[in-house]
């Protein structure tokens, strides 16, 4: 059995969001069941989703336990008004609002709590993954909720700072956390946290050489050698490592992307064995299986 720990299955070539919104419930549930039986079809029997705000993941969620597969979901993901995420979920600006929303979440059964901590990094300004949304007193609260309902915290963060307070906050998986340090590499170590360093959505870039980004590609070449050289310390230094494709991003096929992610982490020099045991052992404790 294969897991892809981070996929967004809203984000596919059988339709759009604008498509889902007014389509019918056989079209959606056709175009979901389709991609999932390509995905059993592969032996990738275990999904978690990051989020969308069409309630895809959702219907995804029944019908992969009707494949005899397992998909977790957050439903929709948390993030900060006029910040960046706002199209994989809900953004709000106060804590109230966090609450009405996690009403929401909590009447669907989310599987995790999905929140946006950060932007997402800047392939023209090396460094820049813009500012860490929320406080972290904000933070705190939204985690502390999401543990005494009894549900994981998945947090999308880049930079130091932003995955600083994820892992201070206690999250249970950090995924990106492109341009961090040691300190959060031995962080993430010491608190058992599980990183999904989602190699693909750059390292097919740079493998297709992408005519559309040439001019940034020198920017994206080192923000990914940062990358695996951090992938290599947190092993070396036992952070749990699972693999995570970001299927749906640009470049970044659903099925393939796994595939894509497995042969990355292989090419920078991790076994066969190792590789498997990331994507299997530490992929169940990020579905929280």
């Amino acid at each position: 059995m294969i897991i892809d720990s981070h996929i967004h299955i809203a984000n596919n070539t059988l339709f759009n969001k604008k498509e889902w919104r007014s389509s019918t419930f056989d079209f959606k549930t056709s175009c979901i069941t389709k991609i999932l039986k390509d995905y059993k079809k592969h032996n990738i029997l275990a999904l978690r989703d990051g989020g969308d705000g069409i309630f895809a993941s959702c219907m995804a969620r029944q019908i992969a336990k009707d494949e005899g597969m397992v998909y977790k979901t957050p439903i929709f993901a948390i993030s900060k008004k006029d910040h960046y995420g706002a199209f994989l979920g809900r953004a709000i600006s106060e804590i109230e609002d966090f609450k009405r929303e996690f009403s929401v979440l909590k009447e669907n059964k989310l599987d995790h709590l999905k929140l946006i901590l950060t932007g997402m990094v800047n392939f023209d300004k090396f460094g820049d993954v813009g500012e860490v949304a929320f406080t972290y007193e904000q933070l705190e609260y939204m985690v502390k909720s999401a543990k005494e309902y009894g549900v994981p915290i998945m947090v999308h963060a880049n930079g130091c700072q932003g995955v600083s307070d994820a892992i201070r906050a206690g999250v249970n998986t950090i995924e990106h956390a492109f341009l961090i340090s040691d300190r959060e590499l031995y962080g993430m170590a010491e608190k058992e946290i599980v990183w999904i360093p989602t190699l693909s959505p750059l390292g097919n870039i740079l493998d297709a050489k992408d005519p559309n980004l040439k001019d940034q590609l020198d920017v994206i070449k080192r923000v990914y050698d940062i990358q695996i050289k951090n992938i290599i310390k947190a092993h070396e230094i036992g952070v749990k490592i699972a693999l995570g494709s970001d299927a749906g991003a640009y470049r970044v096929g659903h099925i393939t992307g796994i595939f894509d992610e497995i042969k990355h982490f292989n090419d920078i020099g991790f076994d066969k064995d190792t590789v498997l045991k990331m994507c299997v052992e530490n992929g169940s404790k990020a579905l929280n299986l």
